[in-house]
Formats: C-alpha cells, sequence, structure tokens
C-alpha cells in the first residue's frame, strides 16, 4: 500500500499492528521491541510520502528511545535515513550528518542499495556542517 499510496488502507493496517505490540493497558509492549520498531519504520515511511513532518518527528524520537529490540540493519536504515532528511530540513546539519552515516552503515550491513543514496546525503551532510 506505500508503494501505490493508499495511505488509508496502510493507516488501517498501521493501527492493527500497533495494537499488537501493546500490552494490556494501551502502552507500548518492551518486548516487542523489534516488531514495533518495523511497525515505526513503516509509519516513517508513510508519513516522509506524505511530508507529515509533525508526526514524522515524534515518531522518530520515540523509535530511538525503544533499547530492547534488535532490529534488522534495514529497518534501522530506514529510521535513521528518514531522521537524517527530516533534520536536513530543520538545518541541524551534524544530527543529519550522524543519522545519514548510521543509516549508511545499516544500508551496508544489509546489502541495500540505499547505501549508496545515503552516502550522497552524508556528503551533502557534511558540506553543509562544514560551511556554517
Amino acid at each position: 500500500y506505500l508503494d501505490r499510496a493508499e495511505f488509508a488502507k496502510l493507516t488501517r493496517i498501521l493501527k492493527d499492528l500497533r495494537r499488537s505490540c501493546q500490552s494490556d493497558d494501551g502502552t507500548d509492549d518492551q518486548k516487542k521491541g523489534t516488531q514495533l520498531l518495523e511497525v515505526y519504520a513503516l509509519e516513517i515511511q508513510m508519513y516522509t510520502a506524505q511530508k507529515n513532518t509533525k508526526k514524522l518527528k515524534a515518531l522518530y524520537e520515540h523509535s530511538l528511545k525503544i533499547k530492547s529490540a534488535i532490529p534488522h540493519p534495514l529497518i534501522l536504515g530506514i529510521i535513521r535515513e528518514c531522521g537524517g532528511k527530516m533534520h536536513l530540513v530543520e538545518e541541524q546539519w551534524s544530527k543529519a550528518y550522524e543519522d545519514f552515516f548510521e543509516a549508511f552503515k545499516s544500508y551496508d550491513e544489509a546489502g541495500n542499495s540505499k547505501k549508496v543514496t545515503c552516502l550522497k546525503y552524508l556528503v551533502l551532510a557534511n558540506m553543509l556542517m562544514k560551511s556554517s
């Protein structure tokens, strides 16, 4: 649904997935940290496509607080790349550089071709960081 930009259907599915990662009291179940990060990565991609920076920022910061997970490098790469783009928009060059570097390492570890794009963003963030 993400590739076809069917965000209404995707939102419904994400709500169900999010509910499955919550405990009985409605809070995030830290025992399901890995699954929760996968749901967050999908939500982050959706909010990035919709250019909803307010929800993106809150979700990005929330995803970084999950410590009980051992995510796949691709999931971590997606989260960090979107964070880097968000920091670029906010003109926080050093934070963008840090996120793009982490995303590059994750994509490289996963063997994903997105590492090349991330490397370009990394160089851009480095140049902007040095210029200011």
